[in-house]
């Protein structure tokens, strides 16, 4: 994982790939307030969540100011981390358990 990194789009662009992956949303405490994953491209997930673009009333409200994330080479990788995250982390905005996208996707934790 890599992080704590500055919620800019420049940071984005400058060290974010287009693939997989997941992320954490930090407030200034460094404390988890949200975490997602893209199964396709990352940098243009993140980029949802900066100020200007962040539609979640909830988030907008914590005030995220850095991001942790990683990158994975499957989809199904990034499900993997965002429910492993997920548990560990139990960020304060995410309000149910991670979507999986394939009927034989699980996750390593709960068995969901």
């Amino acid at each position: 994982m890599t992080g704590p990194c500055n919620l800019t789009e420049s940071f984005v662009d400058a060290n974010v790939s287009i693939q997989p992956g997941a992320y954490i949303l930090v407030n200034v405490n460094n404390v988890a307030v949200y975490m997602g994953r893209s199964d396709s491209d990352l940098n243009s997930r993140l980029k949802d969540h900066m100020p200007s673009q962040e539609t979640n009333i909830s988030i907008k409200r914590t005030g995220p100011t850095s991001f942790y994330f990683k990158n994975t080479q499957f989809a199904k990788d990034a499900y993997i981390l965002e429910c492993n995250w997920y548990h560990k982390y139990n960020p304060t905005c995410n309000i149910s358990h991670p979507a999986k996208n394939s009927c034989d996707w699980f996750c390593p934790v709960c068995g969901l």
